[in-house]
């Protein structure tokens, strides 16, 4: 009873009533009335005659519950283990999170990557972005002077010239984590299409829908790409609502924020002109000091704030198994998802055509994606509200064998990436092709959209 009614939240009681907490609620209740209506019966029906039985009852039955009570206790705390969020029990982090072990957690992460030259760095438009002339701790990935994927040390793409350029622009998937740089679908569409052509890999890891628009406004355009490929999986549309990546997906061990794009009026604002610098995140005292919490879908107050029952690791478990329901801002609701990163897809289209550039919109499948009939995910949903064109690449996915899709870490094996390189080929030669065209791709081609507009005060 008193669960139901911690998860009731900030919600109306009659809102309350009508779900499926309300209703656990209601039958608790009733469970409660109907047991203590049968045990003063009980107490009344033998008053005179088994009084002393009838208080023996009631202690054992108070002092099981007590002993259950305690045993469970020590166990909780005998079970949690400390981590560099909090106390958790087994994969759970137990309420309230701890915002001490964050900060610390993440400052050693910035350290670290300080004594080695981090492949990724601070970014004041996109949050992060890939280093120039970097090399990844694994020796796996290693960055141009530009700041392009690059297939070893001290490489200048600028320096092939009288070449015709093909941007790619996204997140992980479009980088080609987890493979070498001779095994990325980017380098094999570069061999695929010919020796007078160049493919510049702008991919960055754990990039939103967001973050890889602005990534094609600030580094990208400049190239003069004939064609620039965005390609996004069904996630980055869920990285778009956060602002602090690392209080949602702190396995990632990712150190920085990121830009918070919103609608106003059916246009795109700028939240966050810069990002927060790692080193102006993690020197505040708490977690409530972070601006723009709010517009982050990832962040429940409730989960960082300390209350008296959090003395007991019993009540922190279930206060974290059922937590209470909260009013959200519209701006980080189901509807916004899917609108504002709708938007980011056109706004880029349009950009793209705007300065003579031939867009292709591509959609990667997920492991989940591929696993039978299921409700449209969450990308497809985004590309259909925007009404555009775009490559489904689940049909060439479909086609490599399912224990060769993917890499150990979820992205795209060599298969995978050689399945992807094949599939978008023909498209980038019809783009290619189009580009030739005289006026083939002039101003307004593309989907109304309004690109984004000047930063929200």
């Amino acid at each position: 009873m008193s669960t139901a009614l911690y998860m009731k939240g900030e919600r109306p009681f009659e809102a309350f009533l009508s779900n499926r907490p309300g209703l656990a609620f209601l039958c608790a209740v009733f469970t409660f009335l109907l047991s203590s209506a049968g045990i003063i019966y009980m107490y009344l029906a033998r008053k005179r005659l088994q009084l002393r039985h009838f208080h023996l009852i009631v202690t054992m039955n108070l002092v099981t519950v007590l002993l259950i009570l305690v045993t469970s206790e020590i166990a909780m705390r005998l079970l949690s283990r400390p981590s560099p969020q909090g106390e958790t029990l087994g994969s759970m982090v137990l309420t309230p999170k701890n915002w001490d072990r964050v900060a610390r957690a993440n400052r050693q992460l910035l350290d670290e990557a300080a004594s080695r030259l981090s492949y990724l760095i601070y970014d004041d438009l996109m949050g992060w972005t890939v280093g120039p002339n970097r090399k990844s701790a694994n020796e796996l990935y290693y960055s141009s002077s530009e700041g392009l994927r690059a297939p070893h040390e001290g490489v200048s793409l600028a320096n092939f010239t009288g070449k015709a350029r093909i941007a790619l622009v996204g997140d992980s998937f479009t980088f080609g984590e987890e493979v070498a740089y001779e095994d990325t679908w980017g380098h094999l569409l570069e061999k695929a299409l010919g020796s007078e052509y160049q493919v510049l890999n702008a991919g960055v890891g754990s990039y939103a829908l967001d973050q890889a628009f602005l990534r094609f406004e600030k580094d990208v355009r400049q190239w003069n790409p004939k064609v620039v490929v965005f390609s996004f999986i069904s996630h980055d549309v869920e990285r778009t609502m956060h602002v602090y990546p690392f209080l949602s997906f702190p396995e990632w061990k990712l150190p920085f924020s990121k830009p918070r794009l919103i609608l106003r009026d059916e246009t795109l604002k700028r939240l966050n002109v810069s990002p927060l610098a790692s080193d102006a995140i993690f020197s505040r005292k708490s977690v409530f000091e972070l601006p723009f919490l709010e517009y982050d879908k990832g962040f429940s107050p409730d989960r960082w704030q300390e209350h008296v029952p959090h003395l007991s690791y019993l009540a922190r478990t279930f206060m974290t198994m059922f937590p209470p329901w909260q009013a959200h801002s519209p701006d980080v609701s189901d509807e916004a998802r899917v609108s504002v990163n709708a938007s980011i897809v056109k706004a880029f289209v349009q950009s793209a055509t705007e300065a003579g550039i031939i867009p292709i919109v591509v959609y990667f499948p997920q492991a989940k994606d591929l696993q039978g009939p299921s409700l449209p995910p969450l990308g497809k949903q985004v590309l259909q509200r925007a009404g555009i064109a775009y490559t489904d690449l689940t049909p060439c996915l479909l086609a490599v064998s399912p224990q060769k899709r993917f890499a150990p870490g979820t992205h795209y094996s060599q298969e995978g990436n050689a399945a992807v390189a094949k599939c978008l080929v023909g498209d980038v030669r019809r783009a290619l092709a189009q580009a030739s065209v005289p006026h083939a791709h002039g101003g307004g081609a593309g989907p109304s959209a309004q690109v984004l507009g000047k930063p929200q005060s």
